[in-house]
């Protein structure tokens, strides 16, 4: 004879589910390295070319390059720390 009883129903006191974020732990392939070094890359040569156009039109050399240059190593900075903190955060 079948049984036709219903399952009980859950009343949350019953230990919780795994937790869909606690799956295997991977490490950040070689995309997301060629990525951070080409982001880097991209802003210390825009800063620099930037930075060298002004100084060209403006003939100041070499401030508007440094200047450039400056604010491309900031950016790749906070390009680099962004994208660890996106990458790496699973770890």
């Amino acid at each position: 004879m079948a049984d036709h009883s219903h399952p009980p129903k859950p009343d949350g006191s019953a230990a919780p589910g795994p937790d869909p974020d606690s799956g295997p732990r991977t490490a950040p392939g070689i995309i997301d390295f060629l990525s951070l070094g080409v982001a880097s890359a991209l802003c210390l040569i825009l800063g620099g070319g930037i930075g060298v156009a002004i100084d060209a039109l403006a003939h100041t050399s070499p401030l508007w390059t440094f200047v450039g240059l400056g604010f491309g190593v900031v950016s790749a900075v906070l390009v680099t720390v962004a994208q660890v903190r996106k990458n790496f955060k699973n770890l």
